[in-house]
């Protein structure tokens, strides 16, 4: 479902200062996020995701917001997250759902002595025989966290500290802010700003990304931090403070509502309780952030008049998302494409109110994308064998043909749609390519990847 703010009749913006909030979900909140930025990255001419205003993330929604923050295109995040076809960052899902046996050594290493303890409180007071008072004692041998979020850390500086991309808050060339929330007192701290920026990026979206329950605390400077999303859903004030005049809101979650259900939507169930504990339990937990989230957004209309908010989000209908396991990648590429149609569909749906909306910040929806059915969220994601060996081959040499990729192809996505490919062709010349990178790397599929590097490039210019 898509939401807006009311229009301000008369604004009339000098450029877009456009911000991105993106909320949290577990793994599958990620992969739906993936899919509307894919959809809202072809269907919206006039601004770059990778070349906003402000970024802003929570949760799971920090990944995606570091890495557009980064230069990392929606393609590329796709690639990577949900098609699983990078070499050079090759993501294993278990790597995050690993048992955090490290915690539960420590853990079990003080069961003797609170037992002890325990026991001891006992003896001095055989009056008290509230046996849940006694194993209450036991808690601390209770882990923090089932899961090791270590290696979170681990993959997103390497895909972060690699090419152009960066670690460090202050060295990104737009802002980005990731929020957590501080354990021990319930603050929300918002790393990249002024006196928490110096925190590495990839640790704040650990921290940001920390589950109660499912991963433990995060560490960071003799302070412990947890999930962002504790105390709000989106933090769009956040970008907003920040000076974003549009801004785009995803939120994953949202709760289920079967009168909006198609027919035979829950299956065999005739209620949600039919659904035992975990369907129970989810229906509360996306009621309580989702109401949560809708009187921030009414607040911020009053608060921030002369801006504008587009929330993206599924519908409340939407049995295929609220059914979903939330903590699985196991149907990555269906959840995907669902959210990419869903996103596609509102944008054709709400093209009356939204096109004057977009427009007066030098935005142009492309009508035409939205009407062609036949588009796939990976319909334009097709990289050859030879190039893709590139991103596996870290060195020097293929690192910086890499980051010339990059840029032939920035430069080829602001020329006329209609360039031709000996234009192409002429941009990369291929044959000072080859002979660079021959003398260099003794390794057939460099040449084969830059003549194949120039076809890509070129064809997707048609």
């Amino acid at each position: 479902m898509l939401e807006t703010q009311p229009l301000k009749d008369g604004v009339v913006r000098s450029g877009p200062r456009v911000g991105l909030a993106l909320a949290g979900g577990g793994p599958l909140g990620i992969i739906y996020e993936i899919g509307a930025l894919l959809a809202l990255d072809e269907a919206l001419e006039g601004i770059d995701l990778n070349d906003l205003h402000v970024y802003g993330g929570v949760s799971v929604g920090a990944i995606s917001a570091a890495a557009l923050a980064n230069g990392l295109t929606p393609a590329k995040i796709c690639r990577i997250f949900v098609r699983n076809e990078s070499l050079a960052f090759p993501l294993d899902p278990e790597h995050f759902m690993r048992p955090a046996f490290g915690l539960y050594w420590d853990c079990l290493k003080s069961v003797p002595g609170l037992l002890w303890d325990a026991l001891w409180s006992f003896i001095k007071n055989p009056q008290d025989r509230d046996i849940l008072a006694v194993l209450s004692k036991l808690g601390p041998s209770i882990p923090a966290g089932l899961l090791n979020n270590e290696p979170i850390d681990r993959f997103l500086a390497t895909v972060f500290g690699s090419r152009k991309r960066t670690n460090d808050f202050r060295k990104l060339k737009h802002k980005l802010f990731v929020v957590a929330t501080d354990l021990d007192t319930g603050e929300i701290i918002k790393f990249g700003t002024k006196g928490n920026d110096h925190i590495p990026i990839s640790k704040a979206v650990q921290a940001s990304t920390a589950i109660p329950g499912l991963y433990p605390p995060v560490e960071i400077d003799g302070r412990y931090y947890i999930d962002g999303s504790l105390k709000k859903t989106v933090h769009a004030s956040t970008a907003l403070d920040a000076g974003a005049d549009l801004l785009i809101c995803i939120n994953p979650l949202v709760p289920f509502n079967a009168k909006h259900a198609k027919p035979g939507a829950m299956k065999k169930m005739e209620s949600l309780v039919d659904g035992g504990l975990p369907v129970v339990m989810s229906q509360m937990f996306y009621a309580l952030v989702h109401s949560r989230m809708k009187i921030g957004l009414a607040r911020y209309a009053a608060d921030y008049p002369d801006r504008d908010i587009i929330l993206f989000e599924p519908n409340s209908g939407d049995a295929k998302m609220f059914f979903s396991n939330v903590f699985s990648f196991a149907n990555r590429h269906k959840v995907c494409e669902h959210a990419y149609q869903t996103t596609r569909r509102d944008l054709l749906a709400r093209k009356n109110e939204l096109i004057p909306l977009f427009a007066r910040h030098g935005i142009n929806l492309r009508v035409d994308i939205l009407e062609d059915q036949s588009r796939r969220f990976d319909s334009h994601l097709v990289v050859t064998p030879e190039l893709s060996m590139l991103a596996k081959l870290q060195n020097k040499v293929t690192n910086a043909l890499s980051d010339t990729l990059d840029d032939i192809e920035a430069w080829l996505d602001s020329r006329p749609k209609e360039l031709p490919v000996k234009a192409a062709e002429e941009v990369i010349e291929l044959p000072r390519v080859e002979q660079a990178i021959s003398s260099q790397v003794a390794t057939p599929v460099l040449p084969r990847a830059a003549a194949s590097a120039a076809g890509y490039l070129a064809s997707s210019r048609h």
